[in-house]
């Protein structure tokens, strides 16, 4: 009967390490909520992988030779690095600016959970507004898992079914833009009203739609004034202005709802900046090949995008990794080589990751392989003749996630991989800088005969 046992715990034992074994050949990945993290049954006797990756990078970067820069930044800005082959990776969005005092000028802003809640794009976009003119949040979805702590708008919603890149996907809902599509139920709704701290009436708002069949839109301004509008039956993606000028609140409604498609509002003026947040938690960057071509033309069509900023990283990075990023790479250059067949008139601005902490032995540290991701990201700027912005060396390098959630008040949360709106201000403030710095040396240069 021992004997017996003795197998049996062999056996179990056995299987165990098999099943351990084969699952350390799983990269991380997330899905929704649920995130998947590497095993690693070796790791307690293998050496520090921080030690691994700090010295892989020390040493490619000791065999380089330093790059001859001919304009240096100024103390305190950290400048956006140029790619591309004309040095004018930002000239398209630096030209249209010149007229943003005539017509609204767009920005795209997406990324992961680093900038949802506004946090980050806020800061950026009042300032950009400040600059060049323009009011409103921009775009705004339907429903949002961050609704409750976004300060710059407002927002409710019920009885509403949403898709989304990262999660439950439909071939009856084609995602827009944004990696989302909703479809109404039964008793729908959302409501909108200006953010606590962003301030300020609506000026106008724009649906985006898509319904073969006729719709009826049901909206209500200030919930007292009552309007009634019919949605055009269309395959591709239609909008729909809505007056609301003056409006502190504006509740709508859709019915019949068998075919209609719901996309987002975009809450601007008619002139100046408008900056459209578009992140998405737990999206690597990947999700963006989730959006079919056809789509990403028909938005482009009526936003006619003049900046693309890219952020992500965040979602891929993990404590324990040595495999590398050259897969990860790969796809996000199908990403951005998309984003410029679709965006032929947008600028491409990437920014590098953020610093992020774990703790090694009782102490916050930067996880190591956030510096080999940023040198990833690097080169995938340079192989796509792109700008790159360096987010890490924009907070202050090595360990300034620590010094972050130090501060008083703190700038991060205590994840050691947010921001907090005060932390997402300080660096807002950078990349406009960065921003507007090269925009004097891209007029001095075009000035130059």
């Amino acid at each position: 009967m021992r004997d017996n046992h003795l197998k049996k715990s062999f056996h179990w034992l056995a299987l165990v390490i098999v099943l351990l074994l084969l699952l350390s050949f799983v990269n991380e990945f997330s899905l929704g909520h649920f995130k998947f993290k590497r095993v690693d049954i070796l790791a307690d006797i293998q050496p520090d992988p921080s030690r691994q990756v700090a010295k892989k990078d020390s040493v490619k970067q000791t065999n380089q030779k330093p790059a001859i820069r001919k304009n240096p930044c100024p103390p305190g800005i950290t400048c956006v690095e140029d790619y591309s082959e004309k040095k004018d990776a930002l000239g398209k969005f630096f030209k249209a600016v010149t007229g943003s005092k005539r017509r609204p000028v767009r920005v795209a802003f997406f990324g992961d959970s680093f900038i949802e809640g506004d946090i980050l794009c806020s800061s950026f976009r009042d300032t950009l507004q400040q600059l060049f003119g323009g009011q409103g949040v921009g775009y705004v979805p339907i429903t949002s898992e961050v609704s409750q702590f976004r300060t710059t708008i407002q927002h409710s919603f019920s009885g509403w079914k949403t898709y989304w890149a990262v999660g439950e996907k439909s071939p009856f809902a084609p995602l827009g833009m944004s990696g989302y599509c909703f479809i109404p139920q039964e008793e729908n709704e959302v409501e909108y009203r200006p953010g606590k701290k962003a301030g300020g009436p609506f000026h106008r708002a724009r649906l985006f739609y898509t319904s073969p069949l006729p719709a009826q839109l049901h909206y209500t301004l200030d919930d007292s004034l009552f309007f009634e509008k019919s949605l055009a039956p269309s395959e591709a993606l239609q909008q729909t202005v809505l007056p609301c000028e003056g409006a502190q609140a504006i509740k709508l409604r859709f019915g019949p709802f068998d075919s209609l498609r719901l996309y987002g509002i975009s809450f601007e003026s008619n002139i100046g900046m408008v900056v459209d947040n578009f992140a998405m938690r737990g999206n690597s960057g990947m999700g963006l090949l989730q959006t079919a071509t056809r789509e990403l033309n028909e938005f482009n069509h009526f936003q006619n995008y003049k900046l693309i900023l890219l952020q992500y990283g965040l979602n891929v990075v993990s404590e324990t990794d040595t495999i590398g990023y050259d897969r990860y790479a790969d796809k996000m250059m199908k990403v951005i080589s998309r984003l410029k067949e679709n965006f032929p008139e947008s600028s491409i601005l990437l920014l590098g990751i953020s610093d992020r902490s774990y703790n090694l032995n009782g102490k916050f540290v930067t996880m190591p392989n956030i510096l080999l991701m940023r040198r990833v990201q690097r080169e995938m700027a340079r192989r796509s003749r792109i700008a790159f912005w360096d987010v890490f060396g924009a907070m202050g390098g090595e360990n300034s996630m620590v010094r972050f959630v130090a501060a008083n008040p703190p700038l991060a949360s205590k994840d050691y991989t947010h921001l907090t709106y005060r932390g997402g201000r300080k660096l807002a403030k950078k990349l406009a800088e960065a921003l507007l710095y090269d925009r004097i040396k891209h007029d001095k240069t075009k000035k130059t005969p």
